[in-house]
């Protein structure tokens, strides 16, 4: 499960919406309750999508931008708990490039951006090589 605060999720929106019509990306920082499986975002972390060729539908994050979050997390006492990114025109659930890149124990959140403005969006775990939705609550 996901809890993220309402005030990360209008971030997201907003960086979606400003990229459109090419897929944003970031990192979610924030807390991982491994007893009850919860992890509780506390900040977002927009980095540069590095894939030019394919922005509208492909995403890349730059090795060096997940280390610099990295770092930054463990200064802040905080963890990488998962990745967020758009789908431009395009629904909210993830694709077969999505799942070739993730891994266990984060959370996916895709939000789908149409005609620019943000629509629905959700969150995303892997469980056994596939994807499920995952419970979000709104803090």
């Amino acid at each position: 499960m996901l809890k993220i605060p309402k005030d990360l999720v209008e971030t997201i929106k907003k960086q979606g919406e400003e990229g459109y019509p090419f897929e944003i990306c970031g990192f979610i920082l924030g807390e991982i309750n491994y007893e009850t499986d919860e992890r509780i975002a506390k900040e977002v972390f927009q980095v540069e999508n590095q894939n030019k060729e394919r922005a509208n539908d492909r995403f890349e994050i730059d090795p060096k931008d997940y280390l610099k979050v990295e770092n930054y997390a463990d200064s802040e006492g905080l963890q990488i708990i998962g990745i967020y990114h758009t789908h431009p025109d395009h629904p909210d659930r993830p694709s077969q490039t999505d799942l070739m890149f993730a891994q266990p124990d984060m959370s996916y959140i895709i939000m789908s951006i149409n005609s620019g403005e943000a629509g629905n969006w959700r969150s995303w775990e892997l469980k056994n090589d596939h994807f499920e939705e995952e419970k979000v609550e709104i803090i």
